[in-house]
């Protein structure tokens, strides 16, 4: 059952969903493989993940549990001296798509860009390729933004943006937008223009209330080609290699090991699944590698280490009865502010029409049928944590933890965006508008010490994890790829998908994904 293939692909997602279709479309022969179920491509069938309005959060996500806070880590001898790592408190599902589309078909819908000071971070971190003006044409090629066409926006791509319109916005929307500008914030028209602080309608990939993720918008336009073959159900184990060379993938499908042979590996299984096949590759720090009884092949110390997600911390509030919609987009007015009167490090964004039966355990917990909710995202923390393996058995999950609340600066911060979160929902027109404010209080929120703990408690990730298998240069000992995605000292194997971005941008991580992986593709198969 083995096959030839110029191009191997693993995983069907924001990234690797573009790289294959923009290398089936120059004719290269790519085999596409996902671990997830395939979309009904016809569209007269029934599709929840059309569904652009709202998290997916079951029947087409990996069941992860991360481990929030801290690195409490307990040992024992288990085999031929592999280590276990299990955290004792602070877990939280990691709910990440695994299906078609990846979490493009399970995210929020938010397409928004990261900022130009971003990116600067990535070229003082010796990534000189992806300063702003390289990376503005890539994501003018991903996009198909009606409402700023022309300049910096693009507007024949694959994905549609857009914004809603004041007078389309639910009343809530408005009364927090302009709660944001009686408190200084200005107004900003458009907030992917590279302009840090500022509120303004949220830019959303959908048409209407219709998701286009990277399955309709990139491979569904490509999928009859003779040259692309796509496989869902197809977990890939671990990277064939001779020697320091790249020659193919092992897979698990239908439960049968099956090998595919390849000129060139693209992993594109995310910040969680990446790192987990380079280890169990025996690419990754030498001593982790053989510790799960796997050969040492290439020592690459920052395989898994370096992961970041953004924290955030929501203030959940039951609504008065019959304000609220459901089937309305949850995020549609954001807000970018700073803690300290220099850049924008705070994201706060209304969520509003949210019905707790769309999120598992949330109708249990808190009894209401809708809430709305603030939240408050911290947008370039500096906590860092980790993905590893309890061993190298593929049906293992891996562990993956966060570090949150292990930096006081990352505290302190959330605590000054829950004041400003706080502020908004006691304002006049929006308090009124709510009936029962779940756990705080104005004593809380008053109390230095109390808000503190509280903030360090409650944070949860927003399913953004990057950074574990970090872009530099070859003379930085952490890093994993170079600005081309190509591993270190492996032949024939490239990374793309977020594990290699070096920084956290100051934005969901959706569309400079997306943007990543079409500079790659670019410059692949020439």
């Amino acid at each position: 059952m083995s096959a030839e293939w110029e191009h191997v692909i693993v995983g069907a997602g924001s990234a690797g969903a573009v790289v294959a279709a923009r290398l089936a479309v120059r004719g290269h022969r790519v085999l596409l493989v996902e671990a997830g179920v395939d979309q009904p491509v016809d569209r007269e069938v029934v599709n929840p993940l059309r569904d652009g309005t709202r998290l997916i959060l079951e029947g087409f996500n990996w069941d992860y549990q991360a481990n929030l806070r801290g690195r409490v880590r307990e040992h024992a001898t288990v085999g031929a001296g592999v280590a276990r790592s299990r955290a004792l408190w602070g877990r939280f599902p990691y709910r990440l798509g695994k299906v078609v589309g990846g979490s493009s078909a399970v995210n929020g819908a938010v397409a928004m860009r990261a900022l130009p000071g971003d990116f600067a971070d990535w070229v003082a971190m010796g990534n000189p390729e992806w300063s702003w003006d390289r990376v503005l044409p890539f994501y003018k090629m991903v996009e198909r933004d009606t409402d700023f066409p022309g300049g910096d926006h693009g507007v024949r791509g694959p994905i549609p943006i857009r914004r809603p319109r004041r007078d389309q916005l639910h009343e809530l929307d408005l009364a927090f937008w302009d709660e944001c500008r009686r408190m200084g914030v200005p107004d900003l028209a458009d907030l992917n223009a590279g302009v840090d602080v500022g509120v303004g309608a949220v830019p959303a990939n959908t048409v209407g209330t219709e998701r286009v993720d990277t399955a309709s918008g990139y491979l569904a336009p490509v999928r009859d080609l003779p040259n692309l073959e796509i496989r869902t159900g197809c977990r890939v184990t671990r990277l064939l290699l001779d020697g320091q060379r790249v020659t193919g993938v092992e897979l698990v499908q239908d439960n049968r090991t099956v090998r595919v042979t390849a000129r060139n590996v693209v992993l594109s299984a995310g910040a969680i699944g990446s790192p987990a096949i380079l280890l169990r590759s025996g690419i990754g720090p030498a001593d982790t590698c053989a510790d799960l009884g796997v050969t040492p092949v290439v020592d690459l110390p920052g395989v898994g280490e370096n992961l970041v997600d953004h924290p955030s911390v929501v203030i959940w509030a039951k609504p008065r009865d019959g304000l609220c919609t459901p089937g309305i987009p949850w995020r549609q007015v954001a807000a970018r502010v700073s803690s300290d009167g220099r850049a924008a490090d705070l994201q706060v964004w209304l969520l509003n029409n949210v019905q707790t039966s769309t999120i598992p355990g949330f109708v249990n917990r808190l009894g209401w049928p809708m809430v709305v909710g603030i939240s408050v995202m911290l947008l370039r923390p500096a906590s860092r944590g980790r993905v590893l393996l309890p061993d190298a058995d593929p049906g293992t999950s891996p562990v993956i933890e966060l570090g949150f609340g292990s930096v006081d600066d990352d505290v302190d911060r959330l605590a000054h965006g829950v004041r400003t979160a706080w502020r908004i929902l006691r304002s006049e027109r929006f308090a009124e508008r709510l009936t029962e404010v779940q756990l705080w209080n104005d004593a809380m929120v008053a109390d230095d010490t109390v808000l503190r703990s509280a903030v360090r408690n409650v944070m949860s990730p927003g399913w953004h994890a990057i950074g574990s298998a970090r872009m530099g240069p070859a003379s930085d000992p952490m890093s994993v790829v170079d600005q081309r995605c190509r591993v270190h000292g492996v032949r024939d194997l490239r990374v793309v998908d977020a594990s290699v971005f070096p920084t956290m941008p100051s934005a969901p991580t959706n569309l400079t994904t997306i943007m990543l992986a079409e500079k790659i593709a670019s410059g692949l198969g020439e």
